[in-house]
């Protein structure tokens, strides 16, 4: 008698890579080899670019807002990894580069909404651009992380789960907590990670 994964598989990878394609019709480019699993939240797509061998988890939210300017851009590249119920909205500049994994319920914006005029409740307020975000080749960043704008985390860099991330994280770094704070970094003449001092 043939295993369920033998019999569903096939069934279900025919499934995925038909919602793949129905659901990134309106992206402004699509690499190959690209899944998402369902249910995709995107509202305004047309700005999105996804490299080749990106997958996303189930429920995540991937999006562009153009409440700031018309052409926001949200670039992610090669061998992504975007794990379920995660977050990512660009009204300004969002980049991710290549081989880059993400946990669970990662979330990424580079806006806020405007709380400064006191008479008004914040959800009657404007969004305002934090900066751009750019995410360097070969990070992790663990589940339920938190990156704000005007970022620019560098090559493998690793940001622990339950961090906030607020400031720029070097490259070849371990960054944890809230807000986040340098715990390692790697050290090419002793090839091996160290304690940051």
């Amino acid at each position: 008698m043939p295993h369920a994964q033998e019999v569903f598989g096939p069934v279900l990878n025919f499934i995925f890579n038909l919602y793949t394609k129905l659901v990134t019709r309106e992206f402004k480019n699509v690499g190959e080899n690209c899944s998402i699993r369902p249910v995709l939240n995107t509202t305004n797509p047309r700005n999105i670019s996804l490299g080749n061998d990106v997958s996303l988890g189930i429920f995540c939210w991937i999006d562009t807002n153009t409440s700031l300017k018309q052409t926001p851009s949200l670039v992610i590249g090669n061998r992504v990894h975007i794990g379920a119920y995660s977050m990512i909205i660009a009204a300004d500049e969002i980049q991710v580069g290549d081989n880059v994994l993400m946990s669970e319920r990662v979330i990424i914006l580079d806006h806020i909404h405007d709380y400064t005029n006191i008479q008004k409740a914040v959800i009657d307020q404007p969004i305002v651009s934090k900066g751009k975000i750019v995410i360097e080749n070969d990070c992790f960043i663990g589940a339920n992380a938190v990156i704000m704008g005007n970022v620019h985390i560098g090559k493998h860099a690793v940001i622990g789960a339950n961090s906030v991330i607020t400031k720029n994280v070097p490259a070849y770094s371990v960054v944890v907590g809230v807000p986040g704070r340098l715990i390692k970094k790697y050290d090419f003449k002793k090839k091996k990670w160290l304690s940051a001092k």
